[in-house]
This record gives C-alpha cells, structure tokens and sequence, in this order.
C-alpha cells in the first residue's frame, strides 16, 4: 500500500473490515460504497493547512485493485512493483519449445516490447520474477542463463538518420560488457564479430532480441530516399545472421516490428525464420483476450462501473465495442492492451490508443490516390496480403493492417486458398480515423470540422436539412483553394470526363464520412429495383434519402427518387422519410442548390 505522511497532506484517519456492497462512513460523512469485500481497508482523507478534514477529498485504497502498468513496457518493473500482470508466459514457453527464431509483426503500443523484456529476463535466468506465473511450473525448463543482445530501435530516437553510427556505438557498447574484441571495419563484419566472439567466450550461444527493427524504415514512409537509406543499414546490420545461426552461435532469435518490408535479409536469407505475425502460436501473445478481461480486471470493473453509473454488463459491452475487436488470425478477438489499460485508470472513454500516434500521412495518401474510405469498412484481401511489403510499391490498405488501423474482421479458409476481409477494429479506431479522413478531405482545422459536425447531427436529429446544408457548405468553404486549383490548364475531354467522375466521388465522400461520424445508421449506393440510392441515413425519428447530383439542379436528384421509387420500401417505417436533393458545383465546389420534403405515403 502507498505510504503517506503529514508532508503530503495527508492522514490516516481510520480502518474498516468491509464487505462488499457496505457503505464507509466516518464522522458521519459518507466516503464510498466497497466495490469488493476487503479484511483490511485504510481510509486516507486529505487534510488542508487548518488541519481540517476536507470531505471532497477522502479516498481510499483496496489492497486487491492492483496498479496498472499504463505506458509500461519492463517486465522486471512490473513484477517487482506489484502491478496487474497478465500472464503471457504460457504462450512464451509454447514458442521457446517450438523453434528458436521468430519474427512478430503487431500494431504500435500493443505488448511487443513487453513481451521481449519478458524474454529478456527469462534467458537471463531471473526466476524469481516468474513465481506464480505459467511458466514457473514447467518442470523441464531449465532456468538455464544465457548471454542476451538486446536492440530496441525505439532507443534510437524519432527518425534516426545515423543509423549506422547508432548501432556501431551498441555494437561498441556490447563489446565492453563482455570484455570481446572487435576486428571487423564493416558494420556487419562487427555485429558478427560480437555475436561470435561472446558465444565462443562465454561458451554458451546468444540469444538476439531485436524490438522494432523497422522503426527506421516506418519514420521515414514519406522520405523514400532516406527510408531507403536506412533500410539498407538494416540488410547489413542483419545479414550475419544466417552464417551465425547456421554455426551455433544463436540460442535465439526473436525480431518484432510492425511491417515486414522486403529487402531486408531477415525474410530472404533465414529461410527457417518463423513468422508469428498471423500465426496460431501467437495469436493472443500480445493484446488482452475478454477471458483475460474478466479475470484480471475484475475490481477495476466493478469500481469502472459504479464511477459510471452502470451495471457491470452494460459497462463490458461499452469497453468491447470501443476497444476489443483486434484479430491476427480472424478467430481470436483481442483488446487493445494500453487503450484497455488507460479507460480503466481513468474510467472514462476516450481514444487513448489513436492519441498516441499521428495518421496524417495515412490520411492524405488515401484522400491524393482517391481511396474510397467506405470501401476501408470490408475490404477482401488474399492470403498474400501478409507477405512481404515493398516501400516501391506501398498498398494503402497494407499500411494501413499494418499500422493497426484495419484489422482481420473475417477469414475464409478452404482447400483452394485462404480469404480474409479488414476492417476497423472498434469503435475508437473507426470513430478517430474517419474524422481525421474528414479533417483531410475538407482541408479544414480540426475547430472547424468539430464544430460543424456538432451542429450537423443536431440538425438530423431534428429535422433541419437547412441547417444541415448550411454546416456541409461550412466544411465545403476551402476546397476550391485547396483541392486541385482551378484555372491551371485547360483540360481534354477525357480530363473532364474523369474530373466529373471525381468530383461527384469527392462530394459523396465528405457525406458519408460526415453521417458515418455523428453515429447515424448509414448505407452508402443502396441498390433498389430500378436503381441505386446515393446515401440513407437513419436517426432516431428521420430517414433521409439523399440523392446528389454534380452540375446540375436538386430538383433533378429529387425527381429521380420518386420516379425510382426509391421510398416505397420504406413505407412501414414510424419515422418520418425525408427525401433530400443535393445539387454539387464542380466550379465552385459547394452546395449549388438543394431541396428536401416530407414523404407523404
């Protein structure tokens, strides 16, 4: 328990033996209801400078909460400190039986680096720390020591341009630690050099850590030349490793990062290096099963619940849509371990894990090569997908999986070959993502564009597609500076043809990702009997069918929903239908005109 003193203001004012349910009073005054029944229980209250208790301040501690290890990523700290560790080692004493060189491709902040830290003290021989966990009562696991090279890439700091000085000087750094020389000129003369001449000394082979290797690379995703630089450092760096392996100089062997980039030895020249990346082995090795939820976070829930004013199962349904959702082999489903960890310390949700990282050059490359974002909802991919990824030829849908964005929904497995659709994960994923899509489509700060949505779902809750259209125009203000200027060139007639073409996607776009934002239940070109609807959107107590149309008058978009008949299927719902024009202008790349009217039946 937290030590406290009169230094800090506070004051030990009492103990209880609670059960669960029971009030905590002193004095009177109430202090909280136990979430779980406790033997022992101090009650700390804040005090101020006249020594008087201050009431709104009182709190206190349950020995069975554990702390939680948000942003924490070392083993050894976690075990000594007593803070909530799921036990991952069951899984690790699976891969260390099965092979002995792996590779691991997650999404940042999702367990990689705490799983080689866990390595890390396991080759070490560091029993003790493993006490009560899986692992320790494996009875043919030998504890044995071995000599232990770790590389975290992420100590190399944000988009290292000396990558070779850095790692000649961990390089360099080993050598000391060891007491070897160093021979060799060439940088994977050296690391070769080291690995060999520790396993010969230490007359035991070594095992290699390698966290994040491709972080050089993934810093520099829109500097292709340095990006390119840097990944030929990395086919250097590791290029002994096959002869070393091949010599028994390697106990072990496991690399992790979030992309598996060709032209980088590891996948060409170790021919018998196992990648985890959508393997059953490693399935749930990182992230945090709901299995795992409801057995280690137990009083975090019922403290998450109570704060919130909830029943514990409306509370787990909440977390599991915002955060759960993650897969690697389409089977296991997995939260997201630091966004899982940081709502419970809160109790509050929010995107936690979407904060922490920077998708502007994943928006803008899927607004400049024109990606539908509806089609980021299901997208179907071959088992090939997962193969090697060239930084020539970048998929945006592959960096996207990469980069945790999209994830495997569905897989479809038969003899004749494998199918799997991504998609967004969870609720935080889809929610921050499309309304950074939206900040990049409209070229429009992120004030503007809250704003204006705030407004926009206000005014389809009640029914004003005045106020509606007057908010779109909003978002629609900057486009004809921003996005492709006019007057540069005269196109050709196939150059208008495809402008038209894009210009109609472009407006449909920014309406889609504006309607799937504010939460409404939308479907985008819905295929009718004698034709296909632009957009429905659904609130509470309006259907909105829309219809735009490029160049041409909101009337038009109107007709064409009643002479299509568009509504008639629609005529046993209880909420009032609302057809809705829209008339885009290329020229002027705003709202022209627009029309809207009650359906009557």
């Amino acid at each position: 328990m937290e030590k406290v003193s009169s230094k800090q203001n506070y004051i030990l004012i009492g103990r209880r033996n609670c059960s669960r349910g029971r009030e905590v009073r002193l004095d009177g005054y109430w202090l909280g209801r136990m979430l779980t029944e406790v033997k022992d229980i101090a009650i700390l209250g804040k005090v101020n400078n006249s020594d008087e208790r201050t009431v709104g301040s009182l709190f206190f501690y349950l020995y069975t909460m554990k702390k939680l290890p948000v942003g924490l990523q070392g083993f050894k700290r976690i075990i000594e400190d007593d803070l909530l560790y799921i036990d991952k080692t069951a899984r690790i004493y699976e891969l260390i039986s099965s092979g002995k060189l792996y590779f691991l491709s997650r999404p940042r902040r999702f367990g990689k680096s705490l799983t080689i830290s866990i390595l890390l003290e396991l080759f070490q021989g560091n029993r003790d720390l493993f006490k009560g966990l899986h692992i320790a009562e494996k009875e043919d696991y030998d504890w044995k020591p071995y000599p232990v090279l770790y590389f975290s890439f992420n100590n190399f700091g944000h988009q290292p341009t000396k990558l070779e000085e850095l790692l000649d000087e961990a390089i360099r750094k080993y050598a000391h630690e060891f007491g070897v020389e160093i021979a060799a000129v060439e940088l994977s003369g050296r690391f070769n050099n080291l690995v060999e001449n520790i396993a010969k000394k230490e007359k035991k082979p070594v095992v290699l850590l390698v966290d994040e290797y491709d972080k050089p690379i993934v810093d520099f995703i829109n500097d292709l030349e340095q990006a390119k630089k840097n990944q030929k450092v990395l086919r250097d760096f590791f290029s002994p490793l096959k002869g070393l392996e091949l010599h028994g100089h390697l106990h072990f062997l496991f690399i992790t990062g979030v992309s598996k980039f060709s032209k980088v030895s590891l996948f060409s020249d170790l021919n018998n290096l196992t990648d985890l990346s959508n393997s059953k082995l490693a399935h749930d090795l990182t992230g945090i099963t709901h299995e795992e939820l409801l057995a280690n976070f137990s009083e975090h829930i019922t403290h998450a619940a109570q704060e919130m004013e909830v029943t514990e199962e409306e509370l787990l349904g909440a977390i599991k849509m915002w955060y759960n959702g993650y897969s690697f082999d389409g089977r296991t489903r997995l939260y997201n371990p630091f966004s899982l960890l940081s709502f419970f310390l809160a109790n509050e949700f929010a995107n936690y894990w979407f904060r922490t990282g920077t998708p502007t050059f994943l928006v803008e490359l899927i607004r400049n090569r024109q990606v539908d974002p509806k089609t980021l909802e299901s997208y179907k991919v071959p088992d090939t997908f997962f193969d090697k990824f060239s930084l020539e030829h970048l998929e945006t849908e592959g960096l996207l999986y990469q980069t945790g964005y999209l994830t495997i929904k569905k897989a479809k497995r038969s003899l004749e070959g494998n199918e799997f659709y991504l998609g967004y994960p969870n609720k935080e994923v889809r929610h921050a993502f499309i309304y950074n899509l939206l900040e990049a489509f409209t070229y429009q700060s992120p004030a503007i564009v809250g704003q204006a949505l705030l407004f926009i779902k206000d005014a389809l809750k009640e029914g004003d597609v005045e106020k509606f259209i007057t908010q779109l125009n909003v978002l629609l203000s900057d486009l004809s500076h921003f996005h492709a200027p006019k007057g540069k060139t005269t196109p050709t007639e196939t150059d208008e043809t495809k402008i038209f073409a894009m210009w109609e996607g472009y407006f449909h776009t920014i309406i889609y990702l504006i309607t799937s934002f504010i939460g409404l239940s939308v479907r985008s070109e819905v295929s009718k009997h004698k034709g296909r609807l632009d957009l429905i959107a659904e609130t509470d107590n309006y259907l909105y069918l829309m219809e735009f149309k490029l160049d041409e008058p909101a009337e038009n978009a109107i007709q064409q929903i009643k002479e299509r008949d568009y509504a008639n299927s629609f005529q046993n719902t209880p909420k009032n239908l609302v057809l809705v024009g829209i008339g885009f202008s290329r020229n002027e790349r705003t709202v022209k005109t627009w029309e809207s009217e009650i359906w009557e039946r």
